[in-house]
């Protein structure tokens, strides 16, 4: 019976862990967000089109997740705003240096910035 309770025990902190994950965005996830749009912004001033166009094509795909994240939460419509506007600026950054327009790639890029600024100031945890 006792070995029952412990396993029990185990169980339930193990699930309230898994919880509180879940209620989270990955560090991790954040972490390759904002290095990719450090490396964005530096293909960008380089003018290098196929390492701006993946860097692009991977943000939309992270702030994809993003979003999904926000919107099981439920409670945070400004994020999830924010992270359609950040999908859709990487659109444009892909589009821009297509055309090799890496003035408005760069206007786009530091749009993006701002808009990833704006998403901390409200919901990143300390």
């Amino acid at each position: 019976m006792r070995k029952l309770i412990i396993v029990f025990g185990v169980m339930a902190v193990l699930m309230g862990v898994v919880r509180a994950a879940d209620g989270e965005l990955d560090m991790d996830l954040m972490q390759t967000i904002e290095d990719t749009n450090k490396s964005l912004a530096s293909n960008i001033a380089v003018q290098n089109i196929p390492g701006s166009t993946a860097d692009a094509k991977e943000l939309q795909g992270l702030f994809t997740q993003v979003e999904k994240h926000f919107v099981a939460k439920g409670d945070a419509p400004d994020a999830v705003e924010l992270s359609r506007k950040s999908k859709d600026l990487a659109t444009g950054i892909i589009k821009s240096v297509s055309n090799k327009d890496f003035d408005t790639a760069t206007g786009a890029a530091t749009d993006l910035s701002r808009t990833c600024r704006a998403c901390h100031t409200f919901y990143k945890k300390s």
